[in-house]
This record gives C-alpha cells, sequence and structure tokens, in this order.
C-alpha cells in the first residue's frame, strides 16, 4: 500500500509540473509570443549526411537568443520564475526565486533572423564552404509560441592543394621553413579557420623552442587562393614583416636567474638589488633567512646562464617549482638587459611552514553497514632545510551494521602515521636529476594500525615503506617501493551467538618483506578527446631471497625471520580502462581487471591484507560487499555452521561497462553491468568450489542496475541501485536468474536489490 501511495504522489507531482509549465506561455502578455527554439537543416547533398548532421547542430549553437532552459521537456526555471510572481520589494523570497532560480521567458521579439543567418553562414564558410547561403523565418502558427527555422545551402567544402612558406633570406624566415614539414596544413584536408589558427600556434611554439622570446601567432599570416579550380584552394603562408617589432626576429639567451624564496604579495617590485644575493651553480638564491638548502632550486630549475630561451623549458621549471609542494604561488619575470639576452627572476610565496588539519566523514556500504572516521594531521613543510614535508596523522573509525540479512560484527580501527616526502630521488653517494616537468619524490612512511571486530578478533600491524614516485611526461607515472616490511599479530578472542564465524581468511600472522612497482598511463590528464585511456600495472613480489635461500615450504619446512613466519608470492594485478565520448553529453566508459596472486615456498595462500575481494559499490554492485567466492563457494548454504564476515581470493577478474548521460546541469545518469569473481590458489575445505579452474569464465557473477550522479565539481555523490542477473553459486544451469525477476514480490527485493551510496565514479 505505501508503494502504491508512494508512485500515486510522484505521478501526482509530476502532473502538478506539467500543467504548470504548460501554462507558461499563457502568463505572456497580449500579443507576444514565448520563443522556444531554432530548427536548422542543410538543403543541398554535396557533403556526406554524417557532415549534415554535425554542420546543423553546431550552427545551432551560434543561434540567439537561446530558448529556456528545459528539464525532461519542462521549463522548469521558467516554471519557477513564473510561480514566484512580481516580487513587492527590492529584497525578499520572490525576488530570490525569480533572481537565483528562476529564469525569465526568452521573447520571439528578440529574434533576429538577418543576424542569425550570418552567424550560420560565417561559420560555414569558416569550414570551407565558401558558396553557403542561408534563408529563415519566424514560425508564429501558434497563438503563445514561435519558433525559428532556417534553411542552408552549404554548397560544397574546399580542400587544401597545397600549402607553401613564403621566406627570404634572414634568420627566422629560415627557421620557419626548417619546420614547415611539420605543416598542420596537408594537402586533400578540408578547409579550416581552426586549422589555419592551429598552424599559426605551431609555428610560434616552434620558435619560441629557437630562441624566439617576443614572436606571436598574430604575426603569421596565410593567404587562401580559391581561383585554381575544382574547389580547391592554394595557401600561403608568410610573416607580416611590417608589423613584427624588431626583437622578435632575435633569438634570446638567459643571462642571469634570480629566485626570491620569501616573495609578499604586497605589489611592490622586487628585484636582484634589493637583498643579499647568494649565488650557486649559476643562480642567485635570494633567501633572507637561509631557509632553504640551494640545492632545492639548482636541482627543480631547468634554465642556466648562457641556454637558450626555450618556452618547455620555462614551463618545465616553473611546474617543477609548483611540485616542490612548498610554495602556494610560482610566478616568473623576462627581462631584456642587452641585445638578446635576458634576466628571468622566479618569485616563490611559501606556504606557512607548519598545519594542523582535522578531518571527519561518514561511510556506508552496500549490506546496510554504515559508520564514521575522522583523523588529525600535522604538517611540517621544509623541515630539513631541503623542502621535505614531514607529516604525522592520527586517525580512526568505527563501522556498525544497522541491518540486513548477513549479519556482521561492529568494526573498529584506530592507527598513527608518519611520512616524509622529499622533491627528488634520495639515494646514498649517488646524485640523480631529471629534466621532466615533473620534480620525482622520494617517500618514507611508518604506520601502526590497530583492528577490532567486536568480540571476535584484534589486529594489530606495523609497516614501512621506502621508495620512489616519478612522472615520464604528462601521462606516464612510475611508482618504485623497494623495501616493503609489514607486520602483523592477530589475536582471535571468543565466539558469542550460536554459529561460529568465519574469519580464517581474514587472519595472517607474521612478516610481510618485498618489493612492489607501479606504472600508470593515463590520457585523461591531456586535452580532452572522444576516447581516453587509464592503465596501472602493478607487480607485487615478498620473501623471494629469503625463501629460495632458506628452501621455505609451507607443508613441511616453513621458515620463520624475528620469530615470526614470512610470506613468499608473487602478485600481479593490470588494470585497464577506456572512456569514448559518444556525444557532447553521453559517455561510455569500461574496465577490465585482473589480479593473479600466486603463493608458493613459506606460504599457502596470500596474506589477506594482499588478496581480493568482489562485491561492493565500486566492484558488483549487485552484489553485497565482499561477499562474492570465491568460485562457486556458497556463503547463503544454511547447513553451515559458520557466519562469514567477508571472504577473499588468491585472484580475481572484474569487467565493468557504464553508459554515463548527463541529464541537467549537476545531475547525470547511468546503466551500468558488472561481471567478475575471485578465486583460490590451492583447495580450502572451508571454501569448497573455490580453487581456480579451466571453467572460470562459467563461475562469474553478473548484475546490471541504474544509477543518478550529482556532480557539484568539488565532490561527486553517487547513487547506484544494482541486482544481480547471474549468481554463480547456483547449480550451473540456473545461474541466469533473470527469470526469477520479481519487482512486485517484497522478499524478493529485499533479497536482490542492492543499495549503493558512494563518493566519486566507480572507475
Amino acid at each position: 500500500m505505501r508503494i502504491r501511495s508512494s508512485w500515486f504522489g510522484f505521478v501526482a507531482v509530476s502532473l502538478s509540473c506539467v500543467v504548470m509549465a504548460c501554462g507558461n506561455a499563457k502568463r505572456l502578455p497580449a500579443g507576444k509570443r514565448l520563443f522556444i527554439g531554432s530548427q536548422t537543416a542543410i538543403a543541398d547533398k554535396e557533403v556526406p549526411k554524417n557532415v549534415r548532421k554535425a554542420l546543423a547542430k553546431d550552427m545551432l549553437t551560434v543561434a540567439r537568443p537561446k530558448p529556456n532552459t528545459t528539464l525532461l521537456g519542462v521549463r522548469l526555471k521558467l516554471t519557477m520564475y513564473n510561480m514566484a510572481g512580481p516580487p513587492k520589494r527590492k529584497r525578499g523570497i520572490r525576488q530570490w526565486v525569480r533572481r537565483k532560480v528562476g529564469e525569465p521567458p526568452v521573447m520571439a521579439d528578440d529574434v533576429s533572423i538577418e543576424n542569425n543567418k550570418a552567424l550560420m553562414v560565417n561559420l560555414l564558410q569558416n569550414r570551407g564552404f565558401f558558396q553557403a547561403s542561408a534563408t529563415g523565418h519566424l514560425d508564429t502558427s501558434h497563438k503563445k509560441k514561435a519558433h525559428a527555422v532556417y534553411e542552408v545551402s552549404s554548397g560544397p567544402q574546399y580542400t587544401i592543394k597545397s600549402a607553401t612558406f613564403r621566406k627570404d633570406t634572414s634568420r627566422i624566415m629560415h627557421d620557419i621553413a626548417d619546420g614547415f614539414d611539420k605543416t598542420l596544413l596537408i594537402a586533400d584536408a578540408p578547409y579550416s579557420l581552426d586549422l589555419i589558427k592551429a598552424e599559426r600556434v605551431r609555428i610560434d611554439r616552434d620558435l619560441k623552442e629557437k630562441g624566439y622570446f617576443y614572436f606571436r601567432p598574430d604575426y603569421i599570416i596565410v593567404v587562401a587562393d580559391t581561383s585554381v579550380g575544382e574547389h580547391k584552394v592554394n595557401l600561403t603562408v608568410r610573416v607580416k614583416r611590417r608589423e613584427v617589432p624588431d626583437e622578435a626576429s632575435h633569438v634570446f639567451t638567459i643571462n642571469d636567474v634570480y629566485v626570491f624564496t620569501n616573495y609578499k604579495l604586497s605589489g611592490k617590485q622586487q628585484d636582484s638589488g634589493i637583498a643579499d644575493n647568494k649565488q650557486t651553480d649559476n643562480y642567485h638564491i635570494i633567501d633572507h633567512k637561509n631557509s632553504y638548502n640551494p640545492r632545492v632550486f639548482t636541482d627543480a630549475l631547468i634554465f642556466e646562464k648562457g641556454d637558450r630561451y626555450s618556452l618547455d623549458d620555462q614551463n618545465a621549471s616553473l611546474s617543477r617549482l609548483v611540485n616542490i609542494g612548498n610554495f602556494k604561488f610560482v610566478k616568473n619575470r623576462f627581462e631584456p638587459v642587452a641585445d638578446s639576452l635576458l634576466d628571468v627572476y622566479y618569485y616563490l610565496t611559501p606556504y606557512p611552514r607548519k598545519s594542523l588539519r582535522f578531518e571527519a566523514g561518514a561511510l556506508t556500504q552496500n549490506d546496510n553497514r554504515a559508520g564514521v572516521k575522522g583523523s588529525v594531521s600535522w604538517r611540517r613543510r621544509n623541515a630539513f632545510r631541503g623542502a621535505e614535508e614531514l607529516a604525522f596523522k592520527v586517525n580512526g573509525g568505527v563501522e556498525m551494521q544497522y541491518s540486513g540479512i548477513v549479519k556482521q560484527p561492529n568494526f573498529y580501527n584506530v592507527g598513527t602515521e608518519l611520512s616524509l616526502s622529499i622533491p627528488r630521488f634520495a639515494m646514498p653517494f649517488v646524485r640523480i636529476n631529471t629534466a621532466s616537468r615533473y620534480l620525482p619524490h622520494t617517500t618514507l612512511n611508518v604506520k601502526y594500525n590497530f583492528e577490532s571486530s567486536a568480540g571476535l578478533l584484534r589486529i594489530n600491524s606495523y609497516s614501512a615503506t621506502y621508495g620512489y614516485n616519478w612522472r615520464e611526461g604528462q601521462h606516464k607515472e612510475h611508482d618504485l617501493r623497494p623495501l616493503l616490511f609489514t607486520y602483523v599479530k592477530t589475536d582471535t578472542l571468543g565466539n558469542p551467538g550460536a554459529l561460529k564465524p568465519m574469519y580464517g581468511n581474514l587472519i595472517f600472522n607474521g612478516i610481510i618483506l618485498g618489493s612492489a612497482y607501479d606504472f600508470t598511463y593515463n590520457t585523461q590528464s591531456g586535452p580532452a578527446g572522444k576516447n581516453a585511456f587509464f592503465f596501472n600495472g602493478r607487480i607485487d613480489v615478498a620473501g623471494n631471497i629469503l625463501g629460495l635461500s632458506e628452501q621455505a615450504n609451507f607443508d613441511g619446512n616453513p621458515r620463520i625471520l624475528f620469530g615470526s613466519s614470512y610470506a613468499q608470492y608473487i602478485l600481479l594485478q593490470p588494470d585497464f580502462r577506456y572512456y569514448r565520448q559518444l556525444s557532447l553529453s553521453g559517455m561510455l566508459a569500461a574496465r577490465i581487471m585482473a589480479g593473479i596472486g600466486i603463493p608458493y615456498g613459506n606460504s599457502a595462500t596470500l596474506p589477506n591484507i594482499k588478496q581480493f575481494w568482489a562485491g561492493g559499490n565500486s566492484d558488483l554492485r549487485g552484489f553485497p560487499s565482499r561477499l562474492v567466492g570465491p568460485g562457486t563457494f556458497d556463503m547463503y548454504d544454511n547447513s553451515s555452521t559458520r557466519k562469514y564476515i567477508q571472504t577473499l581470493g588468491d585472484m580475481k577478474l572484474q569487467m565493468n561497462l557504464e553508459y554515463r548521460q548527463k541529464i541537467y546541469q549537476f545531475l547525470n545518469a547511468a546503466l551500468f553491468a558488472d561481471a567478475g569473481n575471485i578465486w583460490l590458489y590451492r583447495d580450502n575445505a572451508d571454501y569448497p568450489g573455490g580453487k581456480l579452474t579451466s571453467n572460470f569464465y562459467r563461475e562469474l557473477a553478473v548484475d546490471a542496475g541504474i544509477g543518478l550522479r550529482f556532480d557539484f565539481k568539488i565532490l561527486l555523490l553517487r547513487f547506484d541501485l544494482g541486482m544481480p542477473v547471474r549468481k554463480p553459486w547456483l547449480a550451473e544451469n540456473n545461474r541466469w536468474v533473470l527469470q526469477s525477476i520479481d519487482f512486485g514480490d517484497t522478499n524478493w527485493r529485499r533479497t536482490n536489490l542492492i543499495f549503493n551510496i558512494a563518493i566519486g565514479y566507480p572507475f
């Protein structure tokens, strides 16, 4: 009955909104019409259909004015504007609604057909349709509404026959000609004003790399000759010699480099003549308080005295100074001091040296668990005069289950962490520097964590990490941790309740001593395009030298280190993601991730902190968190005398597919499907059917669902509703459960619909 009432209320509210929206036009003054948009069509067939469709869409973007915005066909903002009514005071709720929430009606009287025709023809001509023409009229057949109709004749699109550069004997002309083999104006390419602008930028950037500091793209002109016939055009690229200032034709060299380490944003000019000047390695370091080791800046800066000016070196130097992490503002200035010489000034405004930060938050899991977490962190920048960052953090949290079929214990955790980040490769007796835009970082981390599952177990873990992080260009990142040390001590406690809790897969007592390496390739950080790729590959190894030297064997000859057993394994984890922009508002996202863990020697299985799990709000969204698998293992078997906190495996396969659609400003929708499972490397009597076999593809769990995302730019709040469509623990011929879907059955909904709340995209 509640469901019916809710649906009735929803339908009633929806109908009310539609009725109010329909009354928007009736509220207009007599004789006035609401402008509801424009229609465009290309009449001729001289260009392909897909090109005509794209042009018609682009022409709508230049038409003015824009009609009132709509949400699912309803002009909601205009409705709010009309509902508020004329304000009686300058301030008040009516005024606020009309100005901030609502939107005034766009009138048909504001439409200029002639101006829009000119804009559309201009757009076409800029894309090589030199014979374009347009007609248009305002359709006023409706009493209170009107829309604009445009019919465009594009004519043929002109293409480039040839592109040449006109040069003389000057050095700058010679340098432009040397790089003209990289021109964007290639034969048979469609003529485009945007392409010509891009070519001017390319020439300018090429000259900047050759030292022409004062050159600008505006000094280049491209002349088009359409008289060659056959809808072709010859392009001639030349320099506007009469408009180019003398300094723009000179190659500049770096003279002196000045670095101000404590620049105040006071607006007063600062230069090398008003401060102590410490010269080191061809740099002038102005550091009144002697706060920094000069090496910080000699390692970061690319420019040196005597170098030819380069735009890439300029940008790389600025980027590296920002990457140091000690300065909130970084800017530079160039000043000519003689013929073809530049002094460079870098002004650095530091962050406060010490800072204290408090964080608090809430979390949810899709198996009816919720919790709170918080942390206090202290940070000291430039801790040892080398721009190091020293941080100390204390954190804690609690997680409890408020409802659900599978009961879970309460979880508590508290921990501390001490970390040091050094903006360079810190190696004994070795000094390594790079010319990348991104400074490498050396990280040292020591951590302690205490976890407790109410009445079941306590876990004390100690860890230490030493490693390096560096970027190879814009898309590639490396993370090498040659030393990873973890010591875990687990205490099992009582056994409350009638069922025996199964937490054996959560317990690891001993030492993990190994190394790890991550490589990430991500094209999303570059210019937006139709296709984007993300790849992360990880290799994690532990105990190999120890195990091999001691001939360790978990079954007959387990070995001990510092009084505890140690883990021995190899773990590989590739993660590939693909993003395809289908339209301005629609995107397809896909992911495939595999985890391959091979325990051997001293280990029968991976340590639980290295194992994989399946199910959850960023994994298999139609299944409870961390309770899928391994293999065909049935966690829901009523004959079992055990209950499971979570299930883990040594291997994993996960696949996700998601269509994302923007609905309105910050509101997005999604359709998704997930598939995957985990498996064990060896048989385990506690998990029958859990070992990986050649039939693993028949043991995949599959789910599907819908979602809503509220994208507030700084925060994305995600709501996903998923349901299982394939359950691997059922008999092989009965694993697809589509036939049993029954949204009207309360019991089916309770046991199959999984509601996820999360922050950020799942992948």
